[in-house]
């Protein structure tokens, strides 16, 4: 079978989880801890890296810093995980979706000023696949309407925007380090604080609401209560694990965007040689180095993603849909009445079919996918 995903090297992280466990110190922001922080400040020069025990940790986090009044929007795009917009909701704020741009899968910037009022007090992006939203425009927008920005990057490490990383352009950004990502810790995120001000409100947050860091600094003589917060530091095993990933970053991007380059550049061919572009397209837009997280085809009818999927199945090759659009879920119902405007995302999570892609991929294990691929689409066509 060749599977969807596989994890990389995992061995790599062998030595750093037994020296973990040695030190003793298992719980939260120890050696490892700080290894990982000081790693992703110098990979993405950068200096305010918090690591958080999730993604879905640190976009609650951002949420709660900005402190949301009741009524308060925050524009969400309808197609992402609902860690997005459960952030919001936990934070007291109103859900409003956002349409996205089906070239990319990333917000629709032609129609998001539509979506602003006086209740509006941030903007949440989401850089689909890996795939960075069109940052400037988004900026532009944030700023002259007085709008924070928070950048959801959980699939796009590493990948940048017009030679910045994402995740350190908005006000905060945010990481996914779980096991279905390129840099596993098996739980794990990250998060990044670009605006200043909020950095010692994360702290304490992610603190469970104490002053520890100002204590472990020598900032405080007391350890105590302070203000709301949460427990959000990640174990020390789950950061030696992804300490050893981090060693690694060259190999696991590289072959990643290969493999991307590789698909995008022979199935866009096929797309266009076989005249079927009506019926099927695939991830084909980026403003600049995608890392390469996922590959997708979106079919026009969920009938042929269908027997896409299981035309390749047949051929021992497994695929992946995705989520379904959270204005079309049962939840996401509930914060939208009329959604007939969401053209691009209708049946989305049924439409979208992902091929494989991780660095032990072959040659031929890719020129496989491709064929059967080319295979499908001369029946569907």
């Amino acid at each position: 079978m060749l599977c969807f995903q596989q994890p990389y090297k995992l061995e790599n992280s062998k030595k750093y989880i037994n020296d973990s466990i040695n030190i003793g110190h298992l719980e939260g922001d120890g050696k490892y801890t700080k290894l990982c922080e000081l790693w992703i400040n110098d990979k993405l020069n950068i200096k305010n890296t918090f690591m958080m025990n999730s993604c879905t940790s640190a976009l609650e986090c951002a949420l709660q810093i900005l402190e949301l009044d009741s009524g308060d929007e925050v524009i969400v795009p309808s197609f992402t995980y609902p860690s997005t917009a459960n952030a919001v909701i936990l934070a007291g704020g109103k859900v409003v979706f956002g349409e996205i741009e089906p070239c990319s899968m990333t917000l629709d910037v032609a129609k998001l000023e539509n979506l602003i009022n006086e209740k509006t007090k941030a903007i949440i992006v989401v850089h689909y696949g890996g795939i960075s939203c069109d940052m400037d425009v988004i900026i532009k927008i944030a700023k002259n309407n007085n709008l924070y920005i928070i950048e959801d990057a959980a699939q796009s490490f590493l990948s940048t925007y017009k030679g910045r990383y994402t995740g350190t352009i908005g006000d905060f950004g945010c990481f996914s380090f779980h096991g279905t990502k390129d840099f596993i810790a098996g739980e794990g995120g990250a998060l990044i604080v670009n605006n200043e001000k909020f950095i010692e409100k994360v702290e304490i947050f992610r603190q469970k609401g104490t002053n520890k860091a100002a204590f472990l600094d020598g900032k405080s003589g007391y350890y105590e209560w302070v203000d709301k917060g949460s427990s959000q530091s990640p174990s020390e095993l789950n950061m030696a694990l992804l300490y050893g990933q981090l060693q690694l970053d060259s190999e696991i991007i590289s072959h990643r965007k290969e493999i991307y380059k590789y698909y995008k550049k022979q199935i866009g061919k096929l797309i266009k040689e076989l005249d079927v572009n009506d019926q099927v397209y695939c991830s084909n837009k980026s403003y600049d180095e995608v890392n390469g997280h996922l590959f997708f085809l979106v079919f026009s009818e969920v009938e042929h993603a269908v027997k896409f999927r299981k035309f390749l199945l047949e051929s021992d090759v497994e695929t992946r849909t995705h989520f379904i659009p959270l204005h079309e879920s049962k939840m996401g119902k509930k914060f939208i009445k009329d959604s007939k405007n969401f053209k691009a995302e209708q049946n989305i999570g049924k439409r979208l079919i992902r091929l494989p892609i991780y660095p032990q991929l072959t040659i031929n294990q890719l020129e496989k996918v491709v064929k059967l691929t080319k295979d499908y689409l001369v029946i569907m066509k």
